[in-house]
């Protein structure tokens, strides 16, 4: 009887581990393939954050150096679009006033591109009293004033050469290029040496009777009292070194530290304070 009973109970013992196991198995089958798929999907995932990430930090890094490049490249390539802008408002529109006008006369610019009208002939008078030099009568007074200032100064300003008839420009004009076809070059080559000291007939301004040579015409006038007396006063009368040293590129012609222009008390002051000469003032440089 022990042993029936005992081969029932190990029977019983065995079914119930039977059943135990169908049921761990039921259990752990779903966990193992859940683990088993967790497991197989956590490294993709890592892997493809990573790589995303390592995507994302380059963008990142492309994003932040584009716009740090930008604010450096924007302002070099806009400054050459603004400082002609800027150039071209503060620039002054180039203006050509006749000598004929009436107002603004004394503006006139005369070279050999700009001529006086045919058979110009201004009213003189004589610069100071004593002397048969002249000058365009409403230039005369200023610079009469000017030599009466500056005498109180010990400078003399001798009137040396004012107005100029068209024949006698014409007679040094061509005295000029003779000298220099003289000394064997062309006749094309002298005319333009002689234009950069001796302006043609109706091209000078000596023919208008607006400019003075004071004292003399030497380039020795420089290193005189009366040429540092005019560079620090002529302004106040109106006058004007009209060809300095350091505007002959732009002016045609050479240095003459002689040559003494009137344009005008406030066109003179404002010459004088900008540096500029006539060409500039007028926009004309």
């Amino acid at each position: 009887m022990e042993n029936n009973n005992k081969k029932g109970i190990s029977k019983r013992t065995l079914r119930t581990k039977i059943i135990l196991l169908v049921i761990l198995a039921v259990i752990m089958v779903p966990l193992i393939i859940l683990y088993k798929s967790v497991g197989d999907t956590t490294p993709k995932i890592k892997l493809y954050d990573r790589n995303q990430t390592e995507n994302s930090s380059e963008n990142q890094e492309a994003q932040t150096t584009e716009p740090q490049t930008e604010p450096q490249t924007e302002p070099v390539s806009e400054e050459p679009q603004a400082v002609p802008e800027t150039k071209t408002a503060e620039k002054k529109p180039a203006t050509i006033i006749p000598i004929t006008d009436a107002e603004k006369w004394n503006l006139a610019i005369i070279n050999t591109k700009y001529p006086l009208p045919d058979s110009y002939a201004p009213t003189l008078s004589n610069a100071i009293n004593g002397s048969n030099i002249q000058l365009d009568s409403r230039v005369s007074e200023r610079y009469a004033e000017m030599y009466a200032a500056a005498k109180l100064s010990g400078c003399v300003l001798t009137p040396y050469s004012g107005y100029h008839s068209y024949a006698l420009q014409e007679t040094n004009y061509n005295r000029k290029v003779n000298f220099y076809v003289n000394q064997g070059i062309s006749a094309e080559e002298a005319n333009q040496k002689a234009s950069a000291q001796v302006l043609p007939a109706g091209c000078s301004e000596h023919n208008a009777g607006l400019a003075m040579d004071i004292v003399s015409a030497s380039s020795d006038f420089i290193n005189t009292k009366e040429y540092k007396w005019l560079c620090e006063n002529a302004h106040n009368y109106g006058f004007i070194l009209r060809y300095p040293e350091d505007k002959t590129a732009i002016t045609g012609m050479n240095f003459e530290p002689w040559h003494w222009r009137y344009v005008g008390t406030q066109a003179a002051k404002e010459m004088k304070e900008k540096n500029q000469c006539l060409e500039e003032y007028l926009g004309l440089a």
